[in-house]
């Protein structure tokens, strides 16, 4: 049975879809951010260079850094002063390839140059090279030698920004170093996949002629003999930008991609080795090859970011996982390597893809009983199961898809595949006309409202793009029963009840001063303009405040890993209570607030759980903040009380930083942080009784910088 997706590109991206990302920079020496952050922006996290695009979310420098760099290299004055200890002395591209192999990839990508500007070559018009500084060996003809002798498709990372070309105009960066650099990583080292980056820098691809580089890179691989493989990080205009595969990081998209792309993840938080993460802070067995098998399932391909240490060894910490998938992968690789999408990619437990006129089913459960819900009679119609490893099993097809039995009980391994011979299900005979599912409009009722009113809407999708009139409820059956497909806009002491807002932005504009949003679910973001409103028991995305007295209690906000749960930009007398907020890189955040409570939520985040910018006399109390780099960041403002907080699992408990005053630190329990409290330029912080469990550092509580720095 043919796959849904048409995954073009040169013959080997579609038979090579997991490969190995082989990650460095001068920052490999120290080797350090705070967990959760990129060890690899050492030198933007020290202040020496600005940070842009969307790592610039993170001020610039990073407390924790400055404070580790205090610590243990207070010698080294500048970063470049950090290349006569990149030794990579025990670097052994052999044994890279094999582990790539043994891990199941086919395919090696090299960053040979990151925004550090340190080249792993000998690159032309540059001193800051592995040849000259450090190693004094050429790493990238070592690695693309070693992979051209094991089959291993070679392709390199370029980063486009370079902080040591800044005070170069773009024109005379590009014709310096961007062209000849690349061009030469083409025509001498064979590299078949070009990675650029500069899709988050602000970089204009125009001024720095990309689509001339790109072109001109093609036609070297063309007189080599090989097809260029080029992703979307070149920042090409036109008919250029068409040709590229698209780029995903940290998680895959929702669904099968009909062009190809690429997910790039890390093991942990951090590209590039970061020595304080722990083994739990890494991508288990178990975590990795469901991603793996999502990727592959949704048509894409997946790439892991491996990082060498500074004498360029892999540490076994790392490798451990990879090679436990790998032992799968090489025992499966017509699943993941010779496989194209089916018409649906599958669930949590359960994989599909399409091999020749079969399908395989992947049950990620390794149970005895597994149900493929996807493979239901109205349909298809399913004639055959075979397990994969011969094990004998008893299915059948029903109205909930079909069950597998395994008589035999016998292990599966990481997984059970299973091979399903299906053809497409009959048509079913119609015996009344189709409803006509067609938004219906709303904008009659609300002409007709009088305020105080109610304006009740039953169950199906209605019609958006309407204004909630002064004082006018607009109730719904419930969010699973009643759908809003549009915006909404709503006036003074108007409100919004039970209600799905859907639609391509999906998003609700409070204009007006005491709004109530209860029980609704939101696709899109909910702004909040007017004061006095009230947000309860929402489901979404974020919600952003620039009113007065908000609040926010019991919602539940499910973010992209790159964006703000609960944004408060100004205002007073805001409570944020009770709320759960997971997948942003900020749960909650005020800017220039004052006399507010945020307590009671629950929050999983990437680097912020609670971030108060300039605020006064804020209270954060009985907060759960977990797996979060940190958990309470204060950065300046005044009499902030941080009290009776469960915090466990990220990098810090709480941050006082950068001029922040009379800050109270008291009564919360820190679990498995690297560090409990750091005060940075705060020295009128109180830290009361807390309670530090398994902390990393030998002190839980840090202060700087010194008086006399």
């Amino acid at each position: 049975m043919a796959g849904l997706a048409a995954v073009t590109g040169p013959d080997w991206w579609n038979e090579r879809r997991y490969g190995m990302f082989l990650h460095a920079n001068i920052a490999t020496v120290p080797s350090f951010s705070p967990i959760g952050e990129h060890a690899d922006w050492y030198r933007s996290h020290l202040g020496e260079v600005p940070a842009r695009g969307s790592h610039g979310a993170h001020a610039s420098p990073l407390a924790e850094v400055l404070a580790y760099h205090r610590d243990r290299w207070s010698h080294v004055e500048q970063y470049d002063d950090f290349l006569p200890f990149l030794s990579f002395h025990r670097f052994d591209a052999d044994q890279v390839v094999e582990l790539a192999l043994a891990s199941g990839m086919e395919f090696l990508i090299q960053t040979t140059k990151h925004h550090d500007g340190f080249c792993w070559w000998d690159a032309p018009n540059t001193e800051r090279t592995s040849l000259r500084h450090g190693p004094q060996r050429d790493i990238v003809a070592e690695v693309s030698t070693a992979c051209r002798r094991s089959d291993v498709v070679y392709g390199t990372q370029y980063s486009l920004l370079d902080w040591s070309e800044l005070h170069r105009s773009p024109s005379e960066y590009a014709d310096r170093t961007l062209h000849p650099h690349v061009l030469d990583l083409v025509e001498r080292y064979g590299s078949e996949l070009l990675w650029g980056d500069g899709f988050d820098c602000g970089l204009d691809g125009t001024m720095l002629r990309t689509n001339e580089l790109i072109e001109r890179a093609q036609d070297l691989a063309d007189l080599q003999g090989f097809e260029l493989a080029v992703n979307d990080g070149w920042v090409l205009a036109g008919s250029a930008a068409e040709s590229v595969f698209s780029t995903f990081r940290h998680r895959a998209p929702t669904d099968i991609g009909v062009t190809p792309w690429a997910l790039r993840i890390s093991l942990g938080p951090s590209p590039s080795f970061n020595r304080a993460e722990r083994a739990e802070h890494l991508l288990s067995t178990g975590a990795l090859f469901e991603l793996l098998t999502e990727v592959i399932a949704k048509g894409g391909t997946l790439l892991v970011d491996v990082g060498p240490g500074v004498d360029g060894m892999i540490s076994e910490m790392h490798q451990d996982a990879l090679r436990e998938v790998g032992a799968w992968v090489n025992k499966h690789t017509e699943f993941v390597n010779g496989s194209r999408p089916f018409d649906q990619w599958g669930d949590a437990q359960v994989r599909y893809v399409t091999a020749g006129d079969e399908v395989l089913a992947l049950d990620l459960t390794a149970g005895g009983v597994v149900v493929l819900a996807g493979l239901t009679p109205d349909r298809y119609d399913v004639s055959g199961v075979v397990a994969d490893d011969g094990g004998a099993v008893h299915w059948e097809q029903h109205n909930g898809g079909v069950t597998i039995s395994r008589i035999d009980r016998s292990p599966t391994g990481l997984a059970g595949l299973y091979r399903i011979n299906l053809v497409p299900a009959s048509a079913a005979i119609r015996l009344f006309e189709e409803r006509d599912d067609a938004p219906r409009p709303v904008q009659a009722m609300l002409d007709s409202a009088t305020k105080g009113g109610v304006v009740q809407l039953g169950e199906g999708t209605f019609a958006g793009g309407f204004v909630i009139p002064e004082g006018v409820t607009v109730r719904g059956m419930g969010w699973d029963r009643t759908s809003i497909d549009g915006d909404i806009r709503i006036d003074d002491d108007a409100r919004l009840e039970g209600v799905h807002v859907t639609g391509p932005s999906g998003r609700v504009r409070v204009d007006g001063c005491g709004v109530a949003v209860i029980g609704c679910r939101c696709d899109g973001i909910v702004t909040v303009r007017g004061h006095d409103a009230q947000i309860r028991s929402l489901i979404g995305r974020g919600i952003q405040i620039s009113g007065e007295r908000a609040a926010v209690e019991g919602c539940s906000l499910k973010g992209s890993l790159g964006d703000v749960g609960i944004d408060a930009d100004g205002g007073f007398g805001h409570r944020i209570v009770g709320n759960e907020l997971v997948d942003h890189l900020c749960s909650i955040r005020l800017s220039d607030s004052s006399t507010s409570t945020v307590a009671e939520n629950r929050c999983a985040a990437r680097w912020w759980g609670i971030h108060l910018v300039r605020c006064d006399h804020i209270e954060v109390t009985d907060n759960s903040i977990r797996n979060t780099m940190r958990a309470v960041d204060v950065d300046g403002g005044n009499g902030t009380v941080i009290s009776r907080n469960w915090v466990a699992d990220g990098d810090s408990g709480a941050l006082i930083e950068f001029g922040a005053t009379d800050t109270s630190v008291i009564d919360n329990h820190i679990a498995r942080c690297r560090i409990g409290v750091l005060m940075w330029d705060a020295p009128t912080t109180t830290i009361g009784p807390n309670d530090f469990v398994d902390i990393h550092e030998e002190e839980p509580c840090v202060r700087g910088p010194d008086p006399d720095t």
